[in-house]
Order: C-alpha cells, then structure tokens, then sequence
C-alpha cells in the first residue's frame, strides 16, 4: 500500500490435498517479516519457516515490479511440510522393498555361480602357487573359455613371459656391468671435459678418454673448413706403431646428404672397409691412414658443425656394439656441450673486448669534425680490430657511382684507394637493401653468388672473402664501409658482423656531425657578414634621416637592395607623405589667415551698421510716438499737422534709405558668413587628412619600433658580435619613440583644430539663420516705411480731412510703433550675433595661427 503496509491480493491454501480445486482463498500470512525482507533484497528469491492457518509451510517469497522497476506485489508460494513428509515416507518404502528383494536375488546368484567358479579358480590358485615357489614350469588347466578360463590363460602367458625375462634379464645384467663401467668412464670423461673451456683443451682430453674408453687404435678431431670441401686434423691420440696424422689436411668434399645427416646428430660407422660401399676418394683416404674400421660423429657447437670425432680401428675390422655406438654419439654431445660453453665465454669475452674497441673507436672518430681524419680512424681502427687485409670506406655519387675515398690495406695487398667502381645493377637491387641495414657477409667470394660482373670488379684486389655495411646520414645511402679478407675465405662471426655493423652506423653519424659542422661555420661565416653589412646599412641610414628628428623633411635614406633598403625605401615614403602633408596643412592655414584677415573689416563695419541701424531704428520709434502725439493734436492745429507730415515725410524717405543700407548690409554679411562656413568647413577636413596622415605616421612608429626590438634580440643571439647592432637597433628605437610622441602632439593640437573648427561652423550658422531672418523684418519694415511715406505726402493734399480721419491715423500710428519697436530688437540682436561672430574669428585666427607655428617647425622644399 501507499503507506508501506502489506495487504492480501489474492491467494490459495490447498493443504495436503494436490486437488485445487478442494483448496481455500484469501488465507492471509500470519507474518509479514517474510514479506520485509523480499522487499528489502528485490533481485534476490527470500525463504522462510511459517505458519498459515493451521499448518507449516517452507516458504519463497519473490518481488514483483513495474516496468518503472519499483516493486508493486510480493509473490509468495508455500509447500506444506506435513505434505513433505508424507511423500519422504512413502519414497523410503518403496526403496526398502527394492533393497529387499535384490539381496534375495543376490543370494541365488552366489550359490549357482559358485560351483561352476570355485573349482577352475583352486586350480588356478594351485598353479600360480606352485609357480611362486620356482616351479617355472607349472601352468594352470583351462577348464572353459569363460572368464575364469581367460585368466587362466592369461596366467599361462604371464609365466611364459616371466621365464623369458628372467633368462633375457641374467644376459642384460652381463651386458649392464659393462655399460656401468663405461657410463662411470663417460662421466669422468665428462667431469674432466667440462673442468677446462680452453677449446683445445677440451678436444686433448676428449680423445684420450675416447680411445682409452672403446680401446680403439686411434682417435681424432676433423675439423671443417669453411667451403666444407676439405679439412683438417687437429686433435689426435693414436697407439704405438700406428701412423699419425696430426696436421694433415684431408680433401675429402662433403656431400649435401652428408651434411644433412650429420647437422640432424646421427653417427655413421663401418666395421670393415674391404666390404664398406664408400667412394674411391674416401677409401684411399681410410687406406692411408690404416683404417679397418672407424666411427665417425657429428661435432656440434650450438648450430654449428664445426668438425668430426672419429674412432679408428687399424688393427682388424670390429663389429661395433650399440652401446659403444651410443657412447659415441654421448661423447660427440658432451664435447659440443664443452666447445658451445667455452665458445659462448669466448664469445662473451670477444663481445666485451669489441664494445670497448668500438667505444674508442666512436670516440676516436667524434673527436675530430675532419671527414678525412673521420675516415682515417674508422678504416684504420676497424682493419686493426678484425685483422683483415683491407678496409675502405666507398662513397657514392648522384648516379650511384662509387670512389674508394680511404683505405687501410696490409702490405703485399694491392691498394684500391682513389680507384672508380661502377655496378649498374646496384641501384636496383641493392640501394634500397642497404637503406634499411643490410650488412652482407660473404665467407667465401667464389661460392657467394655474386654476378660475374661483380667477381671481376673485386679480382683486381684479391678479394676472397669480405663484410659490407651502409654508411647511411639521415636515413640516405652515402656510402659503404668494406673490409676484404685477401689471404682466404673467412668465416665472419656474429659479434665480428655486429661491430662492423655498428662501426659503420657510429660512421654515418660522425660524418653527419662534421658536415653539419662545417655548414654551422659557413652558416655563421655569412651571418657574421650580413650582420657587419646590415649595422654598416643601418649606420648610414641612421645618418641620412637625422635631420628628420629635426624636422627637416627634405632628407632622404640612400635606398640600396636588402631588408635596409626596404625599410629606406619606406622610410622615404612616409616622409615625403609627411612633407605634403605639412604642405597642405600651411597653405591651408594661410587660406585660413587670409580670409578671415580679409573679411574681418567687413565683418566689423557690418556690426557697425548694425549698431547704427538700431539707434536710427530707435530715433524712429520716438518720431513715430511724437507723430502720434501731433497726429493726436491735429484737430487742434493743421498747420502743426501740414508740418509734422512734411516732417514725416522726410523722414520716412531716411528710414527708407537707411533700410535699403541695412538689407544691403545684411546681405553682405550673410555671403560673408557663408564663404567663412565653407572655408572653416574645408579646414576641418584637412585637419582630418592630418589625423589620418599621424595615424600612419603613428603605425610607421610602431612598425620601426618593432622593427628595432627584433634587431636588439637578433643583437642579443648574436652575443658580443652583434653589441653594434643592438646600438643601431636602440637609437632605432628611440627615433621611432621622437616620431611617436611628434605624432601625438600634432594629433592633439589636429583635434583642439577640429573641435573649434566645429564650435565656429555651429555658431555661424546660427547666425546665418539668424541674420535671415532679420532681413525678412527689414524688409517687411521698409515696405512700411514706403506705405508711411505715401500717406505722409498725401497728408499735405488731405490737410482738410485731418480732423475726420485723426482716429484712423493714431491707430495706425500705433501700428508702425509696435513694428519699429520690433525693428529695434532685431537690430539689436543682429548687432549681438555680429560681436559673436567676430569673436569666432578671432579665435579661428589664433588656432590657425598656432596650427601654422607648428608645422613651421618641419622643413619643406618651398
């Protein structure tokens, strides 16, 4: 349940009985724990003792969970244990009654088998009793063929076998005392064989313990030359009266079959020669040496068959024994045992010596960066090592033609230093061979296979057995070190090929390190000359633009070819850029000076003007107010009317003219303004060409000081060789830092240029705005004063009328007052924008002033 109670689902209680449907629903566990621990091990089967109902039942109990893997149900099964141990009960009869009636059957088969068994088995038992006591004769009677008669006959065959193997055992053990009496010969034999690893030694004892051990008239060690068609007798122990051998050389070639029989360990033997099948070469030899019967084993070290071990029987041919063939082949293994172990310490002790020879020859060889001397050492050292007749060092050109470029020859030997060799089929097959460490070992040049070509490329030198290794630098062929065997064929060991070998590679690397060597000086010869032709080019291309730190732009750098010529070059650039720069910039404020000297008395008589025009517009507001005064007394005097109108009239002809003046004045201020505008405009741009030209200049700084940090750390890497140029590199340096802070204070004083350049523009456009309107009120005023002057003159006709028409004429007296009054402010206004105006100017002038003290410190061409 959600609350993590338990509650019945469904379940089935059928007690002892197996029929269901007899069983009852919905019988509840009388415990729960059952059910807790299913819930707490949910991949797990849980079992219990418990009661339900009335009743014990073993209990399982199983969660059953959602797709979501959450337990929703516990299944629960139970078996009765009283149901349990009724079925036990019932298993356990069925069983006693079988036991029952198997032993009874039991008991019948016994009796009826025993009768026709136990006779045949007494006599059996007789029989082996009586043989037990020595009767070697007795033998059991075969009653039947069943399987008592089987073993009675098998009896038979063990006693007949028995008697065999006693009487074959009593021969053995005559045959046995003497091969315990030789096996305890073999073993101090062997004891003193193995005492010494001197090899020659090893082979002395061996052939006395041999002889004495098969009492044979001689024994002998043949030792294998390394064509295998011919040997020597080294080691020899030979009765009195017979013929020695000691020293002989045998030709007597050795047969593939021969060769294959003697790797795989067998021993051959013949016991008479009149009758043997051998060849007539071998016979004669045998014949030669007194031979009537011989064995002959294998002699091997390790893999290696180095020779034979024979027994000779001079005396009378002799039939050899197994054991005494056995023995052989025994003393043949203990002696290659003795002659592997005492060659792998002699080679062991080789292999010591040759690392410290090529460890003096390594370091021989890297002492000097000399190729020559290179070469000298290694073909030297390697001849002394390996005593061979020659050794050369043959190096290659493009077309894989070789030069023997030194040489180490003994005396007697033909020199083949300096001498050509050409093998068109080199490049073919063995370039690439030799790139990936071939080392060839030839032991015998006649039987080595190589082309004719190649045989009579080496015959001048004598050569009949030689080793060949690469002489590889970087993993390319260059050349090869050779070392020639003149005297004979050679059989070349392992540790001989494998010092040549490293000989050759400790070579290639001494080479590479005298030839990056001799490329490092080269490399640091030319260095060293750019580096005194580029502080010479610096030097003077520091002397040709001093005068730019000056100001003079009519300096230029030589400009030569190289990294310095490129910098003058640009250099040269920058500076005429600068040079128009600075050009343009004073003929600019020249212009600048020029026209606002020029229209700076216009620009003050139109203030002036203005100022008149405002006390004139004034004097006619106060006529305007007596005219309304007289206009007010009209009706009282005409005559002072006639009078006040003429007045007015001619008054009103002044106001005109001087309105026509004011228009006029205005209009000639406004085209001032405006050309002014234009002019300052055009100021603001150059000023901008200015600030793109210190921009440039500031990068060309940046660029050359940059340039002056790479050469002080190319000064710094060159140690005390390059300390001149780390000065040229500074003064570099400091020039591009001069040029830097040039460029910021132009750059400051272009934008103080541009910032009141700005202010002046605004201001007179406003003015411009200003003055515009003023002429539209100008003019609207003259318009009245015309229409005043035509009622003045009128007045003189309309005398008489005056009084009628007073009314009228104060209002529109009042009229003309309210426009002059506006007349007035705008004048005054006008007079106001003038002041500022000429004080803009006044300013422009300083800036542009100041702007051309500053570019006058540079020196132009004009």
């Amino acid at each position: 349940q959600e609350d993590g109670n338990f509650a019945l689902s469904t379940s089935l209680d059928s007690g002892i009985n197996s029929d269901i449907s007899t069983a009852r629903a919905d019988v509840p566990l009388g415990d729960t724990t059952l059910l807790e621990q299913a819930i707490a091990n949910p991949d797990q089967t849980v079992t219990q003792r418990g009661m339900v109902g009335e009743q014990t039942y073993s209990l399982a109990a199983k969660v059953v969970e959602n797709f979501n893997d959450e337990p929703v149900a516990v299944l629960v099964r139970g078996t009765s244990e009283q149901s349990l141990n009724l079925l036990i009960t019932n298993s356990l009869k069925v069983q006693l009654l079988i036991v029952v009636l198997v032993l009874a059957v039991n008991v019948v088969l016994a009796r009826i088998l025993g009768q026709s068994i136990l006779r045949p088995l007494q006599n059996l038992q007789q029989a082996a009793w009586k043989f037990g006591l020595g009767d070697r004769q007795a033998r059991a009677e075969i009653f039947a063929t069943d399987e008592v008669g089987r073993v009675a006959q098998v009896f038979n065959q063990l006693a007949d076998n028995i008697t065999q193997s006693q009487t074959e055992l009593h021969t053995l053990a005559q045959r046995g005392s003497l091969v315990a009496e030789r096996a305890g010969l073999l073993a101090d034999l062997t004891g003193q064989i193995r005492q010494s690893l001197d090899e020659q030694t090893i082979l002395s004892t061996s052939v006395d313990g041999l002889r004495d051990l098969l009492q044979v008239d001689r024994a002998l060690i043949y030792r294998f030359r390394p064509d295998y068609k011919s040997g020597d007798i080294t080691v020899e122990s030979v009765g009195r009266g017979w013929r020695r051998s000691m020293g002989s050389l045998i030709e007597d070639p050795m047969t593939p079959e021969a060769l294959e029989r003697y790797y795989t360990g067998q021993v051959t033997y013949m016991e008479d020669l009149a009758q043997a099948n051998l060849s007539h070469c071998h016979c004669e030899i045998l014949e030669r040496l007194e031979v009537k019967a011989n064995i002959v084993a294998p002699l091997l070290a390790g893999d290696e068959l180095i020779g034979l071990i024979c027994v000779h029987q001079c005396s009378q041919p002799r039939k050899w024994q197994p054991e005494e063939i056995d023995l052989m082949q025994q003393i043949s293994l203990q002696v290659g045992y003795a002659l592997s172990q005492a060659r792998a310490l002699e080679k062991q002790q080789l292999t010591v010596t040759r690392e410290q020879q090529l460890t003096e020859i390594i370091s021989q060889m890297r002492e000097s960066l000399d190729e020559k001397q290179v070469y000298r050492y290694a073909v030297n050292e390697t001849r002394r090592v390996l005593d061979t007749d020659r050794t050369a060092v043959y190096l290659f050109d493009a077309t894989w033609k070789g030069t023997f470029v030194a040489e180490s020859v003994g005396a007697g030997w033909p020199a083949a230093l300096g001498a050509d060799i050409y093998d068109p089929c080199f490049q073919e097959k063995y370039v690439e061979q030799y790139r990936q460490g071939r080392v060839q070992a030839v032991a015998n040049l006649a039987d080595s296979g190589l082309t004719e070509c190649h045989l009579k490329q080496l015959e001048p030198y004598k050569v009949q057995a030689n080793l060949v290794a690469p002489i590889l630098i970087q993993d390319e062929l260059v050349g090869l070190l050779i070392t020639h065997q003149c005297s004979g064929p050679r059989h070349w060991s392992k540790v001989d090929i494998n010092f040549f070998k490293q000989v050759a590679i400790q070579l290639g690397f001494a080479l590479e390190q005298a030839r990056l060597f001799t490329e490092t000086q080269l490399l640091s010869e030319e260095r060293l000359h750019k580096q005194e032709s580029l502080q010479m080019q610096l030097v003077q291309l520091l002397s040709d633009v001093e005068g730019v730190s000056r100001g003079d732009l009519t300096v230029r750098a030589d400009v030569t070819a190289g990294e310095i010529g490129t910098v003058a070059d640009f250099f040269n650039a920058i500076v005429e850029s600068l040079r128009q720069i600075v050009d343009q910039v004073k003929e600019a404020s020249d212009q600048v000076n020029t026209s606002i000297g020029n229209n700076e008395g216009a620009i003050q008589h139109l203030a002036d003007d203005a100022l008149a025009q405002a006390e004139e517009v004034t004097l006619t507001l106060t006529s305007l107010e007596q005219m309304t005064q007289s206009i007010q007394q009209v009706a009282e005097n005409a005559q002072k009317a006639a009078m006040v109108a003429n007045n007015a009239s001619t008054t009103a002809q002044t106001s005109g003219e001087a309105m026509d003046l004011t228009v006029q004045n205005i209009l000639t201020l406004r085209e001032i303004i405006g050309e002014t505008s234009k002019k300052v405009k055009r100021l603001g741009e150059s000023s901008q060409q200015i600030s793109k030209v210190v921009s440039l200049i500031n990068q060309i700084a940046m660029q050359t000081n940059l340039l002056a940090i790479n050469a002080g750390i190319e000064a710094a890497r060159a140690g005390e060789e390059g300390q001149g140029f780390a000065v040229v590199a500074e003064e570099v340096g400091e020039l591009a830092a001069r040029s830097a802070d040039a460029t910021k204070e132009i750059e400051r004083i272009v934008e103080t240029i541009q910032q009141e350049t700005a202010e002046v523009v605004e201001a007179m456009e406003q003015s411009t705005t200003e003055v515009v309107a003023g002429t539209h009120l100008v003019e609207d005023a003259k318009q009245n004063l015309s229409r005043i002057l035509e009622i003045s003159q009128q007045i003189d006709q309309l005398a008489q009328s005056v009084s009628e028409a007073t009314v009228s004429q104060v209002e529109v007296s009042e009229t003309v007052t309210h426009l002059m009054q506006n007349i007035a402010q705008i004048s005054e206004r006008t007079s106001d924008s003038s002041r500022q105006i000429s004080g803009s100017l006044r300013e422009t002038v300083e800036v542009a002033k100041a702007l051309q003290a500053s570019v006058g410190t540079f020196k132009t061409d004009e």
